[in-house]
């Protein structure tokens, strides 16, 4: 009798843990265990895992109670050519909405950048920049959304017009002083410069070496200068240093004698020149409109640009802006653009009027001498061996830079940055 109530209870137990198993059910609350066996994963109120980063802020913290989201605009400005323009001024207006007070410019420091908060993300802003080189007004302008960092405004003269605005009444941006370079005593060969010693002393590093003349590789004795094939790399020994940096003389030194025209020194040969090694002692010559250009009664003391060219000469005309620019931009400050015009020198009047034709139709803005005649070829005596070619003659007549062919943008430069260099170190 004893057994039969052990039977019952066993059967009992046997079927509570049956039911357990088969139904799986989850009486906890917790999500199973993983198959491969270990511990379930852990369950947090809130369904937030403490270990989890939290959501990141807002992309535009607000400025203070109840004010709206502020953001910058920064960028810089250059001229054409991409270099920087230090301390122009860049106005910005916002676009759609009604004028709220006085224009507000921000100046750009000494590397042209600039930087301007407080502006509106998403919000349209159009920048107006500008600045003044010598008297000449340059402007440029820009339309982008906030925010940006990568704004590159562009400035030209071609860009002013009656919209633009003027430029503050405040003080104009003073680039910082860079730090002096040691002075260091250099033995510079004086390369028949009158009156110049052996030694000077001029601040370290200083190279101006007066360019030679090269001789005619073209192996024929009756060579006629022709246009440039292969502009680049025909004067291997012409080339001048990567960053030449202006000789500073030293004002006690004896200079050259300047041209004085109540001195009579008897009339000159026209047309002539007199070139030793890399000095123009003298060129004399009639312009397309007959009248006579001398260099010692109207060149010497400038710094010169010689641009031998042609009007057969495609990459000539191409080269005839750049000339206007730099005469446009420099012309009042001691540079001028002499343009030598190699025509077959046969009949100096019809050859004069198709000179002055092309250059009417290209507005070009300085004096064009015939450079060939039967009695004199200027291009032989310079050996000039393809167009164009540009010479750059400093204030004493000597050659300091040569170019053959048509300068791209890294030519141009390199040659703006000689003349800017030449014109901000002169010493008379």
């Amino acid at each position: 009798m004893r057994v039969f109530p052990c039977m019952i209870v066993l059967a009992i137990l046997c079927t509570a843990c049956a039911g357990c198993s088969a139904f799986k059910k989850n009486t906890n609350g917790t999500q199973p265990a993983p198959a491969g066996g270990g511990a379930a994963p852990a369950k947090f109120p809130g369904g937030t895992d403490p270990l989890l980063p939290a959501p990141p802020p807002p992309a535009f913290p607000a400025t203070g109670a109840g004010k709206a989201p502020t953001t910058i605009l920064a960028g810089s400005v250059t001229d054409a050519y991409h270099n920087p323009m230090a301390g122009a001024y860049i106005r910005w207006v916002r676009v759609g909405a009604e004028d709220t007070g006085a224009p507000i410019d921000v100046e750009a420091d000494g590397h042209g950048h600039f930087i301007i908060s407080g502006v509106q993300p998403g919000a349209r802003y159009k920048l107006i920049a500008r600045t003044k080189q010598g008297n000449q007004m340059l402007a440029g302008e820009s339309l982008i959304s906030a925010p940006d960092v990568h704004v590159v405004i562009a400035i030209r003269a071609d860009l002013v017009n009656s919209g633009t605005p003027p430029l503050p009444s405040g003080p104009a941006y003073q680039a910082p002083a860079a730090p002096a370079a040691p002075a260091a005593t250099k033995t510079v060969a004086p390369m028949g410069e009158p009156n110049l010693p052996a030694t000077i002393r001029v601040p370290a590093p200083s190279v101006d070496t007066p360019i030679g003349n090269p001789a005619n590789t073209s192996g024929n004795p009756s060579y006629v200068p022709g246009i440039a094939e292969t502009p680049k790399d025909r004067f291997p020994m012409l080339k001048i240093p990567t960053k030449p940096a202006p000789p500073i003389v030293p004002n006690d030194l004896p200079r050259p004698p300047t041209p004085d025209a109540r001195l009579d020194t008897g009339p000159t040969r026209v047309p002539s020149c007199v070139l030793v090694g890399p000095h123009l002692e003298n060129l004399a010559l009639k312009d397309s409109k007959g009248q006579t250009w001398e260099y010692k009664k109207q060149g010497l003391g400038k710094l010169i640009l010689l641009d031998f060219w042609g009007t057969h000469c495609p990459p000539c005309r191409e080269t005839m802006p750049i000339l206007n620019r730099l005469q446009t931009q420099y012309g009042s400050r001691g540079f001028e653009v002499i343009g030598i015009a190699l025509e077959p020198g046969q009949n100096e009047r019809k050859e004069a009027d198709a000179v002055n034709k092309l250059c009417t139709s290209m507005q070009v803005n300085y004096r064009q001498l015939m450079g060939r005649s039967p009695s004199l070829d200027v291009g032989k005596q310079f050996k000039v061996e393809g167009l164009p070619t540009l010479l750059l003659l400093n204030e004493q007549g000597y050659i300091i830079y040569q170019h053959l062919g048509r300068p791209d943008a890294a030519d141009v430069a390199e040659l703006e940055r000689i003349i800017q260099n030449r014109l901000n170190n002169r010493a008379f």
